[in-house]
């Protein structure tokens, strides 16, 4: 295999002369972060593996599976998934000329953990206004959407910040300011726009300032 948009290659070397064609059962796989993957290609002769080429980020992380490829079958099994094993696989047999097929790895970091606060602030002329903040991290960069308990849509109000978060995940903060009466309900919705996923938190502006 072969990741080609970051050189990083564990490449299967082909010591049988026979006529053989690589193909692959699924040419897309969708990972979440933090978990295990194999991904699989087949062939027509017997081989063996080369790691001359691999690079260091996979160490400890990668394992081809020796046993199946006698069976014809070659099976990259990587653990503990990142962001920046995402990518193009390339899974080369090569003898006297080569077969090749591609595989895409895609990898997600789902926006679960929503971590919510209502903070009171000194507004002008003396009126409390609000601060609702929401932050939580996850893979790709998520859009925040803020709206209030009747659907109406905050999200241009709200200040949206990213920084680099744990293994190459996303921290995304989002603040919105108000001056709405106690007891307004809010949204805050992370919006995953590439898988088309989304989590949410409620907040509820308090009765008693203190």
């Amino acid at each position: 295999f072969e990741e080609v948009s970051l050189v990083k290659s564990l490449e299967l070397q082909q010591h049988k002369t026979s006529l053989f064609t690589v193909e692959v059962p699924q040419p897309q796989y969708i990972v979440e972060y933090g978990s295990n993957v194999t991904m699989e290609c087949r062939f027509r002769v017997n081989g063996k593996e080369n790691l001359n080429n691999q690079h260091s980020n996979y160490r400890g992380r990668v394992n081809l599976l020796k046993e199946k490829l006698q069976l014809g079958q070659s099976m990259l099994q990587i653990t503990n998934v990142k962001p920046t094993d995402a990518g193009t696989y390339l899974c080369l047999i090569g003898y006297e000329g080569a077969d090749y097929k591609t595989i895409t790895l895609q990898v997600k970091a789902p926006y679960r953990n929503i971590t919510k606060r209502t903070v009171t602030v000194q507004g002008t002329a003396g009126h409390s206004e609000w601060e609702l903040i929401c932050q939580s991290e996850g893979y790709p960069k998520a859009e925040v959407i803020w709206h209030n308990g009747e659907h109406q849509d905050f999200s241009a109000k709200a200040n949206t910040t990213y920084e680099a978060g744990t293994d190459q995940l996303y921290s995304v903060t989002s603040t919105l300011k108000t001056n709405t009466s106690v007891n307004e309900t809010f949204h805050c919705v992370f919006w995953n726009k590439e898988f088309k996923e989304n989590t949410s938190a409620i907040l509820i502006i308090p009765g008693n300032v203190s």
